[in-house]
């Protein structure tokens, strides 16, 4: 355990001696790359994985900082739990000094490579899982499921709207808003736009159309869905936040009658 202090020292149940003997023995096992299913919920990862790419969430365990998810461990067998997705959707810039924000390469990010190769390298939960083609073959089958049955069924666009209808007069008279109703509004026809763009992306990459790769979206620059026209600011966050500060604490005053 004192080998792994990252993990046990941030915790959020204390386990017992035995308890960190199973996440070690796994976590070594899940390192080697082999018997996987023995150390490693491997269909549920996957699945975790193919909402994480689609998404576009790089505030995450697939981005530079690794981090915004929990690891759950029963019987010696790991899960991933995800966590913190409100920077999904291409909206990640927190400490990046050059970050991505054209839509045509967020939209069309490749599914097979989420990460360039040294992030990869240092997420074996992804990778390991990665270079077996019965598990590839399974990644790209549950993003084929996701497209069929929830973008391409218009599903999605049904769900969006209704909750968009159902949330709609509370919006509208919150008075610690982010942001105006208009705004909102807006924001709900652009993540409309983003989602449906992405899943044209994914069915190109899934049929070989458009690059999968870093690499090879690199070498075919034109090979890609066309998502020029939409305005990922519409879905800022920090700008937000930092803009409504002074009218959320004024509302909280009024709330709680206490002074932030």
């Amino acid at each position: 355990p004192d080998s792994y202090p990252g993990i046990f020292e941030n915790a959020k149940f204390k386990g017992s001696e035995a308890d960190q003997k199973r996440v070690i023995e796994a976590l070594k096992t899940l390192s080697t790359g082999e018997n996987l299913e023995i150390a490693v919920n491997v269909d549920e990862v996957l699945r975790y994985f193919t909402v994480q790419v689609f998404v576009m969430n790089w505030d995450s365990y697939l981005g530079h900082t690794g981090h915004n998810y929990f690891l759950y461990e029963e019987d010696g067998v790991l899960s991933i739990l995800p966590w913190d997705y409100n920077l999904a959707f291409g909206t990640y810039a927190l400490g990046m000094t050059d970050p991505i924000k054209d839509p045509n390469i967020l939209i069309n990010y490749p599914i097979n490579t989420p990460a360039e190769g040294e992030v990869m390298l240092n997420r074996p939960l992804y990778h390991n899982l990665m270079k077996h083609d019965e598990y590839f073959a399974r990644y790209h089958a549950y993003f084929d499921k996701l497209l069929s049955e929830y973008f391409e069924s218009g599903r999605f666009e049904a769900t969006l709207r209704q909750t968009e209808k159902l949330i709609a007069p509370y919006v509208q008279k919150d008075p610690t808003a982010f942001c105006s109703y208009a705004d909102h509004q807006l924001a709900v026809d652009t993540l409309e736009q983003v989602c449906l763009h992405r899943a044209q992306s994914i069915r190109g990459q899934l049929d070989g159309e458009i690059p999968a790769t870093i690499r090879g979206q690199q070498e075919n620059p034109d090979a890609k869905v066309d998502a020029s026209g939409i305005q990922l600011t519409n879905l800022e966050d920090f700008k937000d936040l930092e803009e409504s500060k002074d009218r959320q604490d004024a509302a909280l005053r009024d709330i709680t009658g206490k002074s932030t």
